[in-house]
């Protein structure tokens, strides 16, 4: 073999071996991902609160006793006022019993008033020495038992006809029926309920506190309160806040006061804001439950870097967890961008597409 050729092979071996041991960065896997801004689509600080006007008070109306219902009188969403009937029951039931009370309080004067005869008589012969004394009070227990017989059956008389009453469902105040549960033919139990009255007045907004911000809204002397339709605001005062988290959403049910808003419809969406000059809360961010990473017990997210489209995994403190999304305090600033799906898939400086719709 020539000299020139035995010196050229073992330098084209070296770079074949070069090239092998790095291979081209073109290959790098690129991951597609989709992308939410903490701060912006769906992510929110946690100084406002969904919810929806609604009234002071709320009553569920029922039946008194059971029975089979023959006629509906008003819809859900109408206007109704204090001792219109809304709905009734089948009378026929309370009238066979109405009859047949007043059929025992007839038995019972009969027996009564020929109880009072025979005590006249007993006494005529007492006085003419043909009985005993004995006799003569044996049959006075004896209208004493009719007396009480007589007035047994003048109560039972008397509930069976408020029974009859009891037919017809009436509204116990001026307000609007928000539901009614009740058709033609259908069956209720005495009490079940069957309409829900939202009395005229006040009205409130509803709406539920995550844990975190409780301590925040008892101090809290106003809120800002902002119908979704229209824009109007009305001023607000905290008047209940549940004791006990609700054991599906692990969330508080608060109801603010709207003295000033009695026109409101309800029903309406409204954002509940803290004004300022309350005692600031730890800021807190709303992300959607796909973007965190469960792994033993801590959580992580994906933060992307705008230039590099690379992704950096950090760790994160979560505070509440529902259905849907998560509230985080703490690793995640507002503005940043975080991986929303696919966080499974990635590892540290990953490099990343956002998929179209993604932001």
């Amino acid at each position: 073999m020539p000299t020139a050729l035995r010196l050229a092979c073992p330098l084209v071996l070296a770079m074949l071996l070069a090239a092998c041991s790095h291979p081209d960065s073109s290959s790098e896997e690129i991951r597609p991902v989709r992308i939410v801004t903490a701060g912006q689509n769906g992510s929110t600080p946690r100084n406002s609160f969904a919810g929806q006007i609604r009234a002071r008070t709320e009553t569920d109306l029922a039946f008194r006793i059971g029975g089979k219902i023959v006629a509906k009188l008003v819809n859900s969403g109408e206007h109704v006022k204090k001792g219109q009937v809304l709905a009734r029951l089948d009378p026929s039931d309370t009238s066979l019993d109405i009859s047949a009370k007043q059929a025992q309080l007839a038995a019972a004067e009969s027996d009564l008033a020929q109880q009072q005869l025979n005590l006249q008589r007993y006494q005529q012969l007492l006085a003419k020495q043909f009985i005993s004394q004995s006799q003569v009070d044996g049959q006075q227990n004896g209208v004493n038992a009719a007396r009480a017989k007589r007035d047994e059956a003048r109560a039972q008389l008397a509930a069976s006809r408020n029974q009859g009453s009891y037919t017809q469902l009436l509204a116990d105040a001026d307000g609007i029926i928000s539901q009614i549960n009740a058709e033609p033919g259908q069956v209720v139990a005495a009490g079940q309920a069957v309409a829900r009255l939202a009395h005229d007045g006040e009205r409130e907004a509803a709406i539920q506190v995550p844990e975190n911000a409780l301590q925040q809204v008892r101090q809290q002397k106003q809120f800002a309160v902002t119908l979704w339709a229209g824009k109007q605001q009305f001023e607000g005062s905290l008047r209940e806040l549940a004791g006990d988290a609700d054991s599906a959403t692990r969330t508080y049910a608060a109801r603010i006061s709207l003295p000033h808003a009695s026109a409101l419809a309800l029903g309406q969406t409204v954002t509940v804001t803290l004004e300022p000059g309350a005692a600031a809360a730890p800021q807190t961010l709303r992300l959607p439950l796909t973007a965190v990473l469960d792994e033993q017990g801590k959580h992580y997210v994906w933060v992307l870097n705008d230039k590099s489209l690379r992704v950096t995994r950090r760790a994160v403190s979560v505070l509440a967890i529902d259905s849907n999304s998560v509230t985080l305090q703490g690793g995640v600033r507002p503005g940043e961008k975080v991986v929303s799906a696919g966080v499974h898939l990635l590892h540290d400086n990953q490099r990343v597409t956002m998929l179209q719709g993604g932001q």
